[in-house]
């Protein structure tokens, strides 16, 4: 009796089961139009994009001080890259955190690119730069 009974109940179950999926497709679809699902299709798929890429951080830097040079080191550490802006230093000071940045790429195999005057560009090994910036040699001597 138990087995008719299971029998019964599971297919009345399952005929329930199948209307709800049915209204709520017929819902869904009457108030979404095809653009808009492609559109939900790519904004999903960009940031499941972003998000599989965490080392896709970069963060700009203005030391004040040779002692923050170190800060910039630690997030190189972390295989992120950084922007780093010299203008708020002596000229002494610059040259002193771009040596230590120097050693610190050359010890995570990375790569340092001037982008403008006093500004530099900090990558470390999995991070790739294509393209060149090229200065006159007037804003290179400021």
């Amino acid at each position: 009796m138990d087995k008719v009974k299971k029998w019964f109940f599971e297919e009345e179950d399952a005929e329930e089961y199948d209307n709800d999926v049915e209204i709520d497709t017929e819902e869904t679809a009457g108030k979404t139009s095809l653009f808009e699902k492609a559109k939900s299709s790519r904004t999903s798929d960009a940031m499941k994009a972003l998000n599989a890429n965490k080392d896709s951080h970069l963060i700009l830097f203005e030391p004040r001080a040779y002692g923050e040079t170190q800060d910039i080191a630690n997030f190189l550490k972390q295989k992120r890259a950084a922007v780093v802006n010299l203008h708020r230093l002596q000229k002494e000071q610059a040259k002193r955190v771009i040596d230590f940045l120097s050693g610190v790429i050359y010890a995570i195999e990375g790569d340092i690119q001037q982008i403008g005057p006093k500004i530099f560009l900090c990558t470390p090994k999995n991070i790739g730069v294509s393209g060149n910036i090229t200065m006159d040699d007037s804003e290179d001597e400021d």
